[in-house]
C-alpha cells in the first residue's frame, strides 16, 4: 500500500509546482500585456505614428503564443518531461533575474564603459544558464534532445521574467527621459517625431525581440550543452557496475 501512496503523492507534487510556475509565467505575460497597452494609452497619437500599430500588435502575438505554450508544455507528463521542465525552471528563473540586474544596469547613464562591459558579462552568464540546463538535462537523461528542450524551455521563462521586469521598469517606474531619447541615433534616422512615444515603442520592440530571439540563441548554446551533458552522462553510464557482471 505505501508503495502505491507514495508515488501519487509525487505525482500530485509533481503537478502542483507545475501549475503554480505555470500560473505565475501566465500571469506576468497577462502584466506585460496589460503594461504595454496602458503605455500606449498613456501617449495620445502614438498609434499614428509609422509602425507603431505593427509594434503593439507583434509584441501582444508573441506574448500570447508564449502562454499557449506554456499551457500546452506543463499540460504533458512523464519522468523525462519533468525532469526538462524542473531544470527550465530553475535555470530559466536564474537568467531572468540575471536579465533584470542587466536591464536596470542599462538605464543608468553612469560609466558608460564599465557598463558596456558589465552587460556583457550578462548577456555571457544569460547564455551559460541555458546551456547549463541543456547540459544537466542531457547528462541525467543520457538523451541530447531533452536537453536541447530544457534549453529553449529556460530561455521562454527568462524571457518571460526580462519582457515582464522591463516593461515594468522602462514604462512606469524609469523611464528614460524625452531628452535622453532625442540623443539615440535610431530615433533620429526614424520619423518619428515624439521622442516619448519613440521610448514606448522601443521598448515593445525590444520586448518582442527578446522574445523571438532569446529561444533562437538557446538552440545554439543548447546544442553545445547537451552535447557535452550526452557525453557525460554515457562516460558515467559505462563506468556503472553491471549486474551480473
Amino acid at each position: 500500500m505505501r508503495s502505491l501512496v507514495k508515488p501519487k503523492q509525487e505525482d500530485a507534487r509533481a503537478v502542483t509546482w507545475r501549475a503554480v510556475f505555470a500560473f505565475i509565467l501566465v500571469v506576468m505575460i497577462a502584466a506585460s500585456i496589460g503594461m504595454a497597452v496602458a503605455a500606449v494609452e498613456r501617449s495620445p497619437g502614438w498609434a499614428l505614428h509609422a509602425g507603431a500599430t505593427n509594434i503593439l500588435r507583434e509584441t501582444w502575438l508573441a506574448l500570447a503564443l508564449y502562454a499557449g505554450l506554456i499551457v500546452l508544455v506543463v499540460a504533458n507528463r512523464g519522468e523525462e518531461w519533468e525532469r526538462e521542465l524542473q531544470n527550465a525552471a530553475i535555470f530559466g528563473t536564474i537568467a531572468g533575474l540575471i536579465e533584470i540586474a542587466n536591464i536596470a544596469l542599462e538605464n543608468s547613464r553612469s560609466a558608460e564603459a564599465s557598463i558596456s562591459a558589465a552587460q556583457i558579462g550578462a548577456m555571457l552568464l544569460v547564455f551559460a544558464m541555458w546551456g547549463l540546463a541543456a547540459g544537466r538535462t542531457a547528462r541525467d537523461l543520457r538523451h541530447f534532445g531533452p536537453g536541447l528542450i530544457a534549453a529553449v524551455m529556460s530561455a521562454c521563462v527568462c524571457m518571460v521574467i526580462a519582457v515582464t521586469a522591463g516593461f515594468a521598469l522602462q514604462l512606469f517606474i524609469a523611464p528614460p527621459s524625452p531628452s535622453y531619447i532625442e540623443t539615440w541615433p535610431e530615433f533620429q534616422q526614424s520619423a518619428w517625431l515624439d521622442a516619448r512615444a519613440f521610448g514606448i515603442g522601443n521598448t515593445l520592440e525590444s520586448g518582442f525581440t527578446h522574445l523571438w530571439m532569446g529561444p533562437v540563441i538557446a538552440m545554439v548554446v543548447g546544442a553545445v550543452g547537451a552535447g557535452i551533458g550526452t557525453g557525460i552522462g554515457k562516460r558515467e553510464q559505462n563506468r556503472e557496475p553491471r549486474i551480473g557482471a
